[in-house]
């Protein structure tokens, strides 16, 4: 098979061919990308990461050869510019977006939208999320760059990551994920978020 015959027996009818970007970003620019996918599961995301290392695709961040293949992680598709000319590799967009809350914990998937995720949490009567009713973009992303506004960031309530790196899933504690302003010890590596445990408070609803 070759390699689209492969992703589609992963994705099927999400796999997309020559898919224009302008589709997926906020700011409706963007040239097509050669392959387009949403990854809905950590199961469809390791076996697309087994195909892409069998054909030798690179990390969008470390390939250098003009005519070898790259990968790119995309979130909501908020503060991406894409250019026109489009993208050569494949694009996996991260559409994980269950949420699951028990007491004052709350898991994640990387594709769930923060502000979705902000209202949702308030409503089941939990603080310390509510800052990011405005943040654009999903949580994977809030994440790796350490968003924040309003005097919250997500240093403050991320107690846990589950990433893919090097053919395996990994879980990152706090110490791990290194936070600073913007930035996160993930921004550094090649590691996909999945999803992310978040520890709240009791709050009025």
């Amino acid at each position: 098979m070759d390699i689209t015959e492969q992703l589609v027996a992963i994705f099927g009818d999400r796999l997309k061919v020559n898919e224009p970007m302008s589709k997926h970003t906020n700011f409706r620019i963007g040239g097509p990308a050669r392959w387009f996918a949403e990854v809905k599961s950590a199961e469809e995301l390791s076996r697309a990461m087994k195909v892409l290392k069998e054909n030798r695709f690179a990390n969008a961040n470390e390939s250098a050869n003009a005519n070898q293949f790259a990968y790119y992680i995309l979130g909501a598709g908020s503060n991406t510019l894409v250019s026109d000319e489009g993208v050569t590799g494949i694009v996996l967009q991260m559409a994980m977006r269950d949420v699951a809350i028990q007491g004052t914990t709350v898991v994640a998937g990387a594709g769930a939208i923060s502000a979705g995720l902000a209202r949702q949490t308030a409503e089941a009567g939990l603080a310390g999320f509510e800052w990011a009713i405005s943040l654009p973009g999903t949580v994977g992303g809030a994440v790796r760059g350490n968003a924040g506004c309003f005097g919250g960031e997500m240093k403050d309530v991320v107690r846990s990551v589950h990433v893919w790196r090097d053919d395996q899933i990994l879980e990152l504690g706090l110490n791990d994920l290194a936070f600073a302003y913007r930035d996160s010890a993930i921004k550094h590596s090649n590691d996909i978020i999945i999803d992310a445990t978040l520890e709240l408070r009791p709050g009025n609803a």
